[in-house]
């Protein structure tokens, strides 16, 4: 992890970190494009904002410079899921960021209204996210992906996630740890994370390219 990860994993923008060590823009812009190193001053005050040692922080300094990182500096990151259940847990944890996710009877909700049945409830819902030996159809499958805001494609395959599907589940969890608010619904809703306009359009525009690249959506095109 460099140091622009590091940042946005501790969900600050530039400017805020900037503010972190009581200096402009330059001196972290330039550390974390590889230009110039931060001064030993700085350290400190930015590893403490971005909650991590003065170690892991000079490592990911080593990492934006080029240099082979030494050790981790988080644990690894989960498998990507699998399941029903899997997903809709990752798609909560991850897509909701400063808004309260929808509750198992608002999903089923949601479910029943797309299939046009009254067939899901709450505790199914429970069921499918706590790993219970179930299986979903075909309508529940789209009722979901409908629910949570993304490509039914996400939802088709329990065995193996595409490449395309396993990107977008990525950029959301990626995403969610510098925008404050709902990414899934793959537009702008405010400048809540204290980032700029233009950063807010572009950070929608790449989820955009990599929804656009799931199975399904390219044939609606």
């Amino acid at each position: 992890m460099d140091l622009q990860l590091l940042r946005c994993d501790a969900g600050l923008s530039v400017a805020q970190a900037s503010e972190a060590i009581n200096a402009s823009r330059v001196p972290l812009s330039n550390a974390e494009s590889g230009r110039r190193r931060l001064q030993d001053a700085y350290v400190g005050p930015l590893s403490r904002a971005y909650g991590v040692t003065t170690e892991e922080l000079l490592t990911a300094q080593d990492v934006s410079f080029g240099l082979r990182r030494v050790r981790p500096l988080r644990e690894a990151r989960p498998s990507a899921p699998r399941t029903v259940g899997e997903k809709i847990n990752y798609l909560l944890e991850h897509g909701y960021v400063g808004q309260t996710s929808p509750s198992n009877e608002q999903i089923a909700q949601a479910v029943n209204e797309h299939s046009g049945t009254t067939h899901m409830t709450a505790d199914g819902i429970a069921a499918l996210r706590s790993g219970a030996p179930t299986t979903a159809s075909d309508a529940v499958r789209a009722g979901l992906a409908h629910a949570l805001q993304v490509d039914i494609a996400l939802f088709q395959d329990d065995a193996e996630l595409s490449p395309a599907a396993g990107e977008f589940l990525e950029a959301i969890r990626f995403l969610g740890s510098i925008h404050q608010g709902q990414i899934l619904g793959l537009a702008a809703r405010g400048n809540q994370a204290g980032l700029s306009a233009g950063m807010m359009a572009k950070i929608n525009e790449v989820v955009g390219e990599l929804k656009n690249k799931l199975p399904g959506e390219q044939s609606e095109q």
